[in-house]
């Protein structure tokens, strides 16, 4: 489904520009706003190791048009939703759903991908096999470029619901074969593999390619920094974990987005388990007394256990796991996937 959808997503497509293995800025919160005097101080994106009370993560669209987790507080009545993974699998479509009121409540600059008309039939919920099943009264009719995006909120937006790892659409009981307006086809089932704001490496054959999912940063207005995953089609290779650590240090092919590891990073050794993956860093001058900044080490744990699809990432750097992030965070054991990524204020 990668292949056949990579050229349709148009401003999120690759497009030669510089980024891809040129030089990258140092992921410190000083060197990622080049001109502080025209914009605001960068705030370094951050994540959360517990759920949020009366919280879902949906997938919204920023300024630059992509798809990025915002980690979303529910009030009032909607507290309820986080009673039941049925409950939370609908408020989160809901969130997915245009509305002006919910809007109010988004950080500045991003909003939903489905219009306000779309209409939800159903919500059914398959637990023995970890899968949801979208029923929609009609699919929304939208531009070509948006068409994928909306559907892929919809699966990573439900596939953060723990025990929720596959998705089908239906409309008026039948399967969704293919999107009304781009005629893109539509696997009848669909899991993180669709890929989300998908762009095609430089000289990739698309019937040879795979894609990984890497993190990066962006800012907002607000100059508060926030995490976006990118699938990058690239060549088909055997090892996804290396392959994926080798594209997050090329860094972002798009200027919109910040790359997240320090510049002059190498990768010594990388293995991994079905608990976690291994990866020991070489960084020249750098010693276990400085703080590495806190938005590298999410960016890495989250693309290595997005590609290796297991729980935690250990991490040394020049043979040394004694170290601390800007937050004071210790790396001497293994980090989990964090649970909640972008809680923004609004």
């Amino acid at each position: 489904m990668l292949l056949e959808a990579a050229g349709m997503t148009g401003e999120q497509a690759a497009t030669g520009q510089a980024g891809m293995g040129g030089e990258q800025a140092a992921a410190g919160e000083s060197e990622m706003t080049p001109d502080k005097s025209a914009e605001p101080v960068f705030r370094q994106p951050k994540v959360n190791n517990e759920v949020p009370a009366h919280a879902v993560t949906v997938y919204l669209r920023d300024a630059q048009g992509y798809l990025a987790p915002i980690t979303v507080r529910l009030e009032g009545e909607e507290e309820a939703a986080t009673e039941s993974v049925q409950s939370l699998a609908e408020a989160a479509i809901t969130w997915l759903t245009q509305d002006a009121q919910r809007k109010s409540r988004l950080p500045e600059g991003f909003d939903a991908v489905l219009p306000g008309e779309t209409k939800l039939a159903s919500m059914q919920l398959d637990t023995d096999s970890g899968t949801a099943v979208v029923a929609f009264e009609e699919l929304p009719v939208l531009p070509a470029k948006i068409e994928r995006q909306a559907i892929e909120a919809i699966v990573w937006t439900l596939t953060e619901i723990p025990g929720l790892e596959r998705v089908k659409l239906t409309v008026k009981g039948k399967p969704v074969r293919s999107l009304p307006t781009s005629g893109l086809p539509v696997e009848e089932v669909l899991t993180r593999g669709f890929g989300i704001n998908v762009e095609q490496a430089q000289g990739v054959n698309l019937s040879r390619s795979m894609g990984v999912t890497l993190y990066f940063a962006a800012q907002s207005p607000a100059g508060d920094g926030y995490f976006v995953p990118v699938t990058r089609l690239v060549e088909r290779r055997a090892d996804r974990v290396r392959i994926a650590m080798d594209e997050l240090n090329k860094g972002p092919a798009d200027r919109s987005l910040q790359p997240v590891l320090l510049p002059g990073i190498s990768v010594e050794q990388l293995t991994h388990s079905p608990n976690a993956v291994q990866i020991s860093l070489l960084k020249e001058g750098w010693n276990p007394d400085q703080p590495v900044p806190s938005s590298m080490m999410e960016a890495l744990v989250l693309t290595m256990t997005e590609a290796a699809n297991v729980p935690a990432v250990k991490v040394a750097i020049n043979g040394s796991d004694a170290f601390v992030d800007s937050d004071q965070r210790a790396y001497d054991r293994p980090v989990t996937r964090p649970i909640a990524v972008n809680v923004l204020k609004r």
